[in-house]
C-alpha cells in the first residue's frame, strides 16, 4: 500500500504532503488544478521518464518520495534480491533531478538505478491510463494476459517451453554454422587443395628458416673462415715461432726452477693448463677447419631454399609457425567436409527429438490457454454486464502459429462485440473511449486476482461514460478496493462518493505565482466537493442533499 506521497517542486506543486489509507481513494478538483501532476509525481517513484521541464519554474530540483507497506513475501522475492533491507516491510522511494539533468533514486537509502527502480515498483504499483490502453489494445501484450492465469502448471509448462526453445535455438544455430562452412569448404576446395599441395611440396619445419639462414652465412664466408683458422693455428703451432712452442721453452725453464721453491711448482702447473688448453684449441680449430667445405653448390640450394620459404611467408604467414598453422587450417577445412556430416546428422537428429519434445509440451500449453481461456471469456462477459455492456461478446482467440517461439506457438488475440448484432473484431477496433475505459476496468477486475499487485491507480477510467454505467464503474473500484489500495483520478461525483478517502486539489494563485495545493476532505468537505463536481458554482440545497445522498449510498 501507498502510506504517504510526498512532492517538492513538481511542475505547479510547491510542496505536497500526503497520507493513504486502505481501500478505494478520489483524487478530485477542477480541470487544471494539478491532479495529472500528482500522478506524474507517482510516475517518478516507479521508474517513468523525467525530464527537467518537469521541474519547478525557478528551482533547482525537484523531488518525490513515496512510503510503500508491503507483504512478507514482497519483501522477500523483490527487495532481497537486490540486497535492500526492509525492516517492518516498509519501502521507502525517493528520487531527485536537477536541472542540469542529474537524477539519483534511492530505496530505503541505497542508491539504485532506474531499471531496478522499474523491476521493484512493477509489482508494487499498476497505473491504468492511456499507457494502460495501449497495452491493452496491443494484441502482442494478449498471450502474457492470458498467461497470468495458468497457474502453477502452466508456468511449469511455460519454463520447459523456454528451456526447449533456447536448446532448439542453440542446434539450429549450430547446424547453420556448420553448413555454412561446410558450403564455403566446397566452394574453395579446389583452392585449399591447391594451397595445401604447395605446401606439402615445400614441406617447411618449425626453425627451418633459422638453421638456413646460419648455414648461409657460415657457406657464404667458408673461404675467410678456413684462412681465419689456418692463420691462427699456424700463430699457435705450425710457425717457425709460435706460442704453444714458446710456452714448451718456457714451461722447461721453470721446470728446472722447481726445485728452489713451492711457488715455481705452482707456476709450473699453471704453465701446464695453459699449455694444454692450448694444445686443445689447436685440435678443435684443425676440426673446424676440416669441418668447412668451400661448397657452392649447397650454398646455391640453402639460398633457392631461402628465397622458396620468404615466398610462402608473402603468401601465407610471416613466419614458418604462421605457414604451418594455415597449413593446418586449410586441412582442416578440407577434413570438415567429412568430419561435419557426421556431426551434422547427430545435431539434426538432437534438434527432431527436442522439436517433438517442443510440440508435445506447446500442445499442451495451448490446450491449458482454451481451457483457461473460456473462463476469462465468461468472468469478462459477466463484468462487461455489470458495466452496462449487456450485449458485449468476448472470445480469445487462440492458433496454432506453427513456429517455435519462447512462449510456444500460439497467437492470442482478444475479439470483442460490444453491440447486439454486430460481429467480433480484435480489440484494438475499439473506437468508443468509453467502452475501451470499461473494458480496461473489467480485465483489471478479472487480472487483480491474480496479479497480486496491492496498488491500482486509475487514471480517469470514467471517460467517455456517463450516468447508470458510471455508478457501475464506481461500484467495482469500490470492489477492487476490497482486496488492494485502488486511486482514481475523476471527475465523476458518482465515482468519487463510492470512495473511503478523498482529496481535493486546487490550484491558486499568489503573489503572482502558480501552485497547487492539496487538502483531504473530512465528510463535510467531501459532501461540498461532491455537490461541486455535480453543480458547479450553482450550489443549491437540493444539489447539497444529493450529494449527502450519494455519499450514504
Amino acid at each position: 500500500m501507498l502510506r504517504e506521497l510526498k512532492i517538492e517542486n513538481l511542475a505547479i506543486i510547491d510542496k505536497l504532503d500526503l497520507e493513504f489509507d486502505d481501500g478505494f481513494i478520489v483524487l478530485t478538483g477542477e480541470t487544471g488544478a494539478g491532479k495529472s501532476i500528482i500522478l506524474s509525481g507517482i510516475n517518478l517513484l516507479i521508474g517513468e521518464k523525467a525530464t527537467i521541464d518537469m521541474i519547478r519554474t525557478g528551482e533547482k530540483s525537484l523531488s518525490a518520495q513515496g512510503v510503500f507497506e508491503i507483504s512478507d513475501e514482497q519483501r522477500e522475492e523483490i527487495l532481497t534480491s537486490f540486497g535492500i533491507d526492509a525492516e517492518d516491510n516498509e519501502v521507502i522511494v525517493r528520487r531527485t533531478l536537477d536541472t542540469k539533468g542529474r537524477g539519483k533514486v534511492y530505496v530505503n537509502g541505497v542508491r539504485v538505478s532506474l531499471t531496478n527502480l522499474k523491476q521493484i515498483m512493477g509489482t508494487l504499483v499498476d497505473i491504468v491510463g492511456q499507457h494502460s490502453h495501449q497495452m491493452l489494445l496491443n494484441k502482442h501484450n494478449h498471450i502474457r494476459l492470458l498467461d497470468k492465469f495458468l497457474g502453477e502448471k502452466g508456468r511449469d509448462l511455460l519454463a520447459k517451453i523456454s528451456i526447449l526453445y533456447t536448446k532448439h535455438k542453440d542446434i539450429s544455430s549450430k547446424i547453420e554454422e556448420i553448413e555454412k562452412n561446410r558450403n564455403d569448404a566446397i566452394e574453395k576446395k579446389e583452392f585449399y587443395e591447391f594451397q595445401l599441395a604447395e605446401l606439402e611440396k615445400v614441406n617447411p619445419k618449425s626453425g627451418e628458416d633459422d638453421s638456413l639462414e646460419e648455414e648461409y652465412k657460415r657457406l657464404f664466408n667458408a673461404g675467410k673462415i678456413k684462412e681465419k683458422i689456418q692463420n691462427s693455428i699456424l700463430c699457435l703451432r705450425d710457425g717457425e715461432i709460435n706460442a704453444v712452442h714458446l710456452l714448451y721453452n718456457s714451461r722447461k725453464n721453470i721446470e728446472s726452477l722447481a726445485k728452489y721453491g713451492d711457488e715455481f711448482t705452482e707456476l709450473l702447473d699453471k704453465m701446464d693448463k695453459i699449455y694444454y688448453e692450448l694444445e686443445d684449441c689447436v685440435d678443435i680449430m684443425q676440426t673446424l677447419g676440416e669441418d668447412i667445405d668451400i661448397d657452392g653448390k649447397r650454398l646455391q640450394e640453402v639460398v633457392e631454399r631461402i628465397d622458396v620459404l620468404n615466398k610462402l611467408k608473402i603468401k601465407y604467414g610471416a613466419t614458418i609457425d604462421g605457414i604451418l598453422e594455415f597449413k593446418e587450417s586449410i586441412a582442416q577445412k578440407i577434413k570438415l567436409l567429412e568430419e561435419d556430416s557426421f556431426d551434422l546428422q547427430n545435431l539434426i537428429k538432437e534438434k527432431k527429438e527436442v522439436e517433438e519434445e517442443y510440440f508435445k509440451i506447446a500442445k499442451e500449453l495451448r490446450e491449458l490457454r482454451k481451457k483457461k481461456a473460456i473462463g476469462i471469456e465468461k468472468s469478462l462477459k459477466d463484468e462487461l454486464k455489470f458495466l452496462k455492456m449487456a450485449d458485449a461478446k468476448v472470445h480469445i482467440l487462440i492458433e496454432d502459429t506453427k513456429e517455435i517461439g519462447i512462449k510456444g506457438m500460439d497467437l492470442v488475440e482478444i475479439f470483442i462485440s460490444t453491440n447486439l448484432g454486430q460481429e467480433l473484431k480484435p480489440l484494438a477496433k475499439i473506437a468508443s473511449g468509453g467502452e475501451v475505459s470499461r473494458i480496461m476496468l473489467a480485465l483489471k477486475v478479472i487480472f487483480s486476482r491474480v496479479d497480486n499487485i496491492p496498488i491500482l491507480i486509475f487514471d480517469e477510467i470514467d471517460t467517455g461514460v456517463g450516468g447508470e454505467t458510471v455508478r457501475k464503474i464506481a461500484d467495482k473500484l469500490r470492489e477492487i478496493g476490497e482486496h488492494a489500495q485502488v486511486v482514481s483520478i475523476t471527475h465523476s461525483p458518482a465515482i468519487a462518493a463510492r470512495a473511503h478517502q478523498q482529496f481535493f486539489i486546487e490550484k491558486l494563485t499568489k503573489n503572482n505565482t502558480t501552485s497547487t495545493t492539496v487538502k483531504k476532505l473530512d465528510h463535510k468537505g467531501r459532501i461540498e466537493e461532491i455537490a461541486r463536481m455535480l453543480a458547479g458554482e450553482n450550489i443549491t440545497e437540493a444539489v447539497f442533499e444529493h450529494a449527502q445522498e450519494l455519499l450514504e449510498e
